[in-house]
């Protein structure tokens, strides 16, 4: 896809990071090795404190962590090196691009890819710490206003222009997946049916599984509190999303 017109977005990091209520991490029990393995747990609840004219103050009570949160990317060559919040690290090869970068839309590494969650770029596109992050920011890009006012036909043509990509494949395909009327303005959609388009998305730009392997590091037996790990966690969110910018779409 290409990126080319400017808008700006402003974006807080506590909003982002935590929500307002408890704070609690998703496991995937599905994928045993994977960056949201179910494996790694925090043993007890997590509360927030607040004190009067501060903010809040997030303070996770448990005896250690081993955190599955992906924090950070890089390209290896073909593969792609993740390290977790303890420190650990594994690599994905094989399979596509998308899947190995866990972006389903192949969305370019820019601003607005770190501002929406990206961690990281290897091949020139950006790379989320999971799908489901991959899979938000393609929805946050068609609901932005670079793309909210296109008609469907008209946001593929800029996601996925000629020179790239055979859009009027794209198009065919798209609207056989959603079932949508491609001469529908985005932001006429419900958020439903953009869920839809963007999971068509995931299908056209190929989303193959390859190999995952665990990367022997010296923290693997280590025992990490868990508030260090969320001070880590934190500090390299903040560093992304604690920010206003004009972005390049």
């Amino acid at each position: 896809m290409s990126l080319k017109r400017t808008f700006p977005y402003f974006l807080t990091s506590a909003a982002m990071l935590f929500g307002t209520g408890n704070m609690s991490f998703g496991t995937n029990e599905n994928n045993e090795d994977g960056p949201n393995s179910s494996n790694s747990k925090i043993v007890s609840e997590t509360v927030i404190s607040k004190t009067p004219d501060t903010a809040h103050t997030y303070v996770a009570k448990a005896e250690m962590i081993l955190p599955a949160i992906a924090i950070n990317a890089v390209a290896h060559r073909y593969d792609v090196v993740y390290t977790r919040a303890d420190g650990n690290q594994f690599r994905r090869s094989g399979g596509t691009r998308a899947w190995r970068n866990n972006n389903p839309g192949c969305l370019r590494y820019s601003e607005f890819t770190a501002a929406n969650g990206a961690i990281g770029k290897a091949g020139g596109f950006a790379v989320f710490p999971d799908e489901q992050t991959g899979m938000r920011a393609i929805c946050a890009l068609l609901k932005s206003d670079g793309y909210r006012n296109l008609t469907i036909s008209q946001a593929i043509f800029k996601y996925a222009p000629p020179h790239e990509n055979n859009t009027e494949n794209y198009k065919a395909t798209l609207r056989r997946l959603t079932g949508l009327q491609i001469t529908t303005k985005l932001r006429d959609l419900t958020d439903e049916q953009i869920s839809r388009v963007a999971a068509a998305i995931k299908i056209i730009e190929g989303w193959r599984i390859g190999k995952e392997t665990q990367i022997q590091t010296n923290v693997l037996s280590q025992q990490v509190p868990v508030q260090d790990s969320l001070n880590r966690y934190t500090a390299v969110k903040n560093g992304i999303l604690y920010k206003s910018f004009e972005h390049t779409i």
